[in-house]
């Protein structure tokens, strides 16, 4: 290996890089010219118990490149329910083989998962978990090589591993906030007003502080809480505060 190859792998691919487009092409790039990856997914989520409540629904950002063949077989859209991976993460794991899933005690509804995929060359990659926002957040990237043997992948694995973490821990950090500022457009006044509802300062006590009407500071942490996908203002604090979104 040259001093070129290390100082690639070194170097963090996604530094500068600000547009959650610019972000997620450079990443199908990379995994794909030093690994031979095909397909990728990538989703979070602010909690496990919102992810169980709601199924993983309002809550999931998810990206995801795999071919059209593959999608076709999810005419409602590509899900997380019955997903190994996505069951694993929740769990706690941080990276695992998916032709490990098969040595696992798997639902009858996750063994016809785990066949489809293998029907359509699926069942070889690897997926790394992620822990964010005081451990609450949830979230992971899934790299899949198409009708790969699994063998090689194995031992392509145990050579790359330590590079393959790092890039994908690279990614994460580079994409979860751009992301989470591209779904949640809080205004300066949002903020502010978020900000001192978790510090448990009810509405009148911030329209004090501020000089504005309660009426105000009510339709304000209403639009919030739209904004944020929540149902209540405590969740919704608790998601701007688990994705840094107030201090």
């Amino acid at each position: 290996m040259n001093f070129q190859t290390v100082s690639a792998m070194a170097a963090n691919p996604f530094d500068n890089l600000h547009d959650q487009d610019q972000i997620w092409q450079r990443l199908l790039e990379v995994t794909a010219e030093r690994f031979g990856f095909t397909s990728v997914l990538y989703a979070f989520t602010h909690s496990r118990f919102t992810a169980s409540r709601t199924g993983i629904t309002n809550s999931l950002f998810m990206l995801y490149q795999h071919d059209e063949d593959y999608l076709a077989s999810f005419p409602d859209g590509l899900s997380l329910d019955d997903d190994i991976a996505a069951e694993l993460i929740l769990k706690g794991e941080t990276e695992f083989l998916w032709q490990d899933f098969e040595k696992l005690d798997l639902r009858p509804s996750q063994r016809e998962r785990c066949a489809i995929d293998k029907s359509f060359g699926m069942n070889v990659g690897v997926s790394f978990g992620f822990r964010f926002g005081g451990h609450s957040g949830f979230g992971g990237t899934c790299w899949g090589k198409r009708h790969e043997d699994p063998d090689r992948f194995r031992a392509m694995w145990q050579a790359r591993r330590g590079e393959m973490v790092r890039l994908a821990h690279q990614f994460d950090a580079a994409m979860r906030p751009v992301m989470v500022r591209n779904r949640f457009k809080l205004t300066p006044r949002e903020v502010d007003v978020m900000s001192y509802s978790a510090g448990g300062m009810t509405a009148k006590q911030i329209a004090d502080h501020l000089g504005l009407s309660p009426k105000t500071i009510n339709h304000t942490l209403e639009r919030t809480r739209k904004k944020m996908e929540a149902v209540s203002t405590m969740e919704a604090v608790a998601k701007a505060l688990i994705y840094d979104l107030i201090g």
